[in-house]
Order: C-alpha cells, then sequence, then structure tokens
C-alpha cells in the first residue's frame, strides 16, 4: 500500500469506529515506518476526525510528541525485555493519563521482541483495554512470531523510489502546516528542469484531488499552465509557494 492509502483507510475506520485495535506497519526504511505511525497516531487521537493535520489541541500534541498517553517501546535496534512489555501493560491497564480517552503504544521494531516479551503481549494484543491500541513497526515482518501477527491487521508499505517521495513533498507540507519547510523546499523544486517539475506539480495535483484539498487544485492547475507557456519559471514557482505558504 501506498502512504497515502493507509492514511485513507485509517480514516475511514476511525470514521466508523471500526479501527483495529492491533496494527503491524511494514517498511524496509525506518523513518517511513516513524513518519506513518505518527500521523495514524494523530487521526487516533484527532478531536475531528480529520484526513489532515487541522491544528486541533491532540493534532498538535502528537506532531510535537507532547503526549501521555502514547508510548513508545524500543529504540529499533535493541532487544525489547518482558521487562519492558510488563510495564507496559500495567501503564495502560489503567485509566488514560489525560484528558482523552484514546491511549496508544508503538513497538519499534517487533522483530526485536525478545521471546518473553513476544509471549507476555500475547493476551494484551488479544484482549486490549478499551480505547487502546497497538502499532507495532517493522523492517521484516516475517521475524515477527506468527502468533503476534495472527492478532494484528497488517498494512505492508510499498518501497517509495526518489521521485514518488518527491511528488508527496507539496502535499506533505500542506498537510503538516510546515511553512518553514515548504520555503526551503521551493530553493529545491528551482533546480529542477521544466519537464520534471510538470511532471511533479502534475502528480501532486492528482494527489490534492484523491485528498479533496480545493485551493491547493486550484493554484495547481493554473500554475502548470502557466509553466508550459513562460520562461519566468522560477517566478512562477515563488507565486505558487508564497500563495500555498500564505494559506497554510
Amino acid at each position: 500500500m501506498k502512504k497515502i492509502e493507509v492514511f485513507k483507510t485509517v480514516n475511514e475506520l476511525i470514521k466508523n469506529n471500526k479501527l483495529y485495535h492491533s496494527i503491524i506497519i511494514s517498511n524496509e526504511n525506518q523513518s517511513t515506518l516513524e513518519e506513518v505511525s505518527i500521523e495514524v497516531v494523530r487521526q487516533i487521537f484527532c478531536l475531528n476526525n480529520s484526513l489532515e493535520n487541522d491544528d486541533c489541541e491532540w493534532c498538535s500534541r502528537v506532531i510535537s510528541k507532547n503526549n501521555l498517553n502514547t508510548f513508545f517501546i524500543g529504540d529499533g535496534t535493541t532487544k525489547i525485555s518482558k521487562d519492558e512489555i510488563k510495564e507496559l501493560i500495567v501503564k495502560f491497564s489503567s485509566s488514560g493519563i489525560e484528558n482523552n480517552k484514546n491511549k496508544v503504544y508503538i513497538i519499534s521494531n517487533g522483530e526485536n521482541l525478545s521471546e518473553g516479551a513476544s509471549n507476555a503481549i500475547l493476551k494484551f494484543l488479544e484482549e486490549p483495554p478499551k480505547n487502546t491500541y497497538a502499532l507495532i513497526l517493522t523492517n521484516d515482518r516475517n521475524q515477527i512470531i506468527s502468533t503476534i501477527k495472527s492478532r494484528c491487521k497488517l498494512f505492508s508499505l510499498e518501497n517509495e523510489t526518489e521521485k514518488e517521495n518527491i511528488d508527496s513533498k507539496i502535499i506533505d507540507l500542506v498537510i503538516n502546516r510546515n511553512k518553514n519547510a515548504l520555503l526551503e523546499y521551493l530553493i529545491e523544486f528551482k533546480k529542477m528542469e521544466r519537464n520534471e517539475i510538470l511532471k511533479n506539480l502534475s502528480a501532486t495535483f492528482e494527489k490534492a484531488i484523491e485528498l479533496n484539498i480545493k485551493f491547493l487544485q486550484e493554484t495547481l492547475l493554473d500554475t502548470i499552465n502557466e509553466i508550459k507557456n513562460s520562461n519566468y519559471i522560477n517566478l512562477i514557482l515563488e507565486n505558487l509557494f508564497i500563495k500555498i505558504y500564505e494559506v497554510i
């Protein structure tokens, strides 16, 4: 699955009150796993069930990692012990620490669970406390024991090419309302050839349609037409990024 497909699926499940309590997210790239897991957590806590970051109190807290109802286990390299899982179970068997009914724990990476830790978490996955969600990240789902996998919904992320990462970057910056990074990306964008710019903007336009970001659809369409018929590409790009900056 592509990242956007995961986000849209999770959003629909949340809106219909059918979100899986235990999810495995698999991809070879650790930064991709972390990015997707934080976005899934943001959606779980969002007060408005928004597909995009709407800057509600809990969206902001999740993005800034200022959220005591989210618990992280593992550093991605060392083994995760049985004692760490026991500590998790104690914390999540009690009521939420903060004023939000949901609680989420993220295990990074699931293949690093020791045998004792794997056995300790099985029943917790099978019978989780109310409004408790598990995200198990993994670079190799085949190394996670089958009894854990059978209790979880698997989202296997496609390995994105460099081009696909560039295509989605404007969308990501808009969703996360990251103004500083947007201006930095303008510098990178100006270095591209005309054909590459048009391909990127066209792909971004298609994703804006998928996500129903109307202001971006209109702005991108105008920009694409201007670039096709003008030699002042840098000026057109600057105007595009300024318009996006002002909206977000």
